[in-house]
């Protein structure tokens, strides 16, 4: 008689593989996404960290810019100077001063403004002056009327600066103001070299209505907004979309995170709202962080990972196939052989399977208790 235990083998392994196969790929699966899950977490806190970071920064550099202020401001040689309109003394007096903190603390604006708004003294530029600056910048104009000084971002006819303004009075009179002022790329820097990210900012077009418009012809807008200040230009003009820009308009919440794109390379970006000193929104402050070297390393992860679970299908398929062969089939082919020859009359060879445990070992029993009952009866 023929044995054919090729669906005992299959009934028995394909179940096995099958279990194991799903169970490896499951976890497989899971460590993937967990290293995904855990990536993105990171580079979220990272984003956040760094934009909070910058803000930290730029407030630092505000207080800064209006101490310097009050300093000058304090001064009885600038309230009598002022007092008189003495442009001559001013500039004989700070010039220098000036010129060693344009280079050394990258500073690019220091003013005096007559109590009417009008410039009496750019050093940055002596030769222009004279025009109205309480016209088109609230930090002087609120000055003028709170005689209380003011720090914030706001917008020039050179462009968006950090401002830090002072009144100055002369025996008790109010005479002018003084006025430090920056732009954001210092600020940006020290991020970029803090946190390894790139930093930038984007503001509504029709808020740099003021300034130069040879600017704007060379600004290309995304989303209605132009990329005003970046640590590198290239890279936010090819990352930033007028999609990405909807969807962290539309954020429920103050920073707004995503994942994208720029050629072969995968980037985490971050944009939180940014407001002038009059609270008035007038873009996006955004980060970007390269995150293709990680994600590469977790793809490369993942292979390895399936590689060693395919090696552990393999040696564990191996095992229980020698298992199962070993203690349940091969057994069960002696156990048919025999119960085929008792049928046949064959009663005389006991039946016996070396190594059998449990179960097996019983039935062999069994069938050998049966073999001798057949004898006893036939020999009756």
């Amino acid at each position: 008689m023929k044995i054919n235990l090729r669906g005992i083998k299959a009934g028995i392994a394909v179940p096995l593989l099958a279990t194991l196969i799903i169970g490896l790929s499951m976890l497989c699966i899971f460590n993937y996404f967990s290293q995904v899950t855990l990536m993105n977490d990171e580079a979220e806190e990272a984003l956040t960290s760094t934009i909070n970071a910058t803000q930290t920064i730029i407030d630092g550099h505000l207080s800064l810019y209006q101490q310097m202020s009050a300093l000058i401001a304090g001064m009885p040689t600038v309230a009598e100077a002022m007092s008189r309109g003495d442009r001559a003394k001013l500039s004989s007096e700070f010039f220098q001063s000036f010129d060693f903190l344009r280079n050394q603390a990258n500073l690019n604006q220091f003013n005096f403004i007559k109590p009417d708004g009008i410039v009496l003294l750019r050093l940055q530029d002596p030769g222009r002056h004279g025009d109205n600056l309480a016209e088109i910048r609230k930090t002087i104009s609120d000055v003028i009327e709170k005689k209380k000084g003011v720090r914030g971002i706001e917008f020039g006819r050179t462009g968006l600066g950090l401002r830090g303004v002072e009144p100055v009075f002369s025996k008790g009179i109010f005479v002018g103001s003084a006025e430090f002022g920056g732009d954001l790329i210092p600020a940006f820097s020290e991020v970029k070299k803090a946190f390894g990210a790139e930093i930038g900012l984007l503001v509504v077009q029709q808020a740099t209505a003021q300034v130069s418009k040879e600017w704007q012809k060379q600004a290309r807008p995304i989303g209605g907004y132009l990329p005003f200040y970046s640590t590198k230009p290239e890279l936010s003009q090819s990352v930033l979309t007028d999609a990405l820009l909807m969807k962290a308009k539309n954020a429920s919440t103050s920073i707004y995170m995503d994942l994208t794109r720029s050629g072969d390379r995968e980037y985490s970006v971050a944009l939180t709202s940014l407001k002038d000193y009059s609270g008035k929104e007038i873009g996006y402050l955004y980060v970007l962080k390269d995150r293709t070297a990680v994600v590469n390393k977790i793809r490369k992860t993942l292979i390895v990972n399936v590689a060693v679970y395919l090696l552990m299908l393999v040696l564990v398929s191996v095992v229980i196939g020698y298992t199962i062969n070993a203690n349940v089939i091969k057994p069960v082919i002696s156990l048919t052989t025999a119960a085929d020859d008792i049928s046949m009359g064959k009663l005389t060879e006991k039946v016996e399977i070396k190594g059998a445990k449990n179960e097996i070992a019983i039935l062999a029993k069994s069938i050998d208790r049966m073999r001798v009952s057949m004898k006893k009866l036939l020999m009756e």
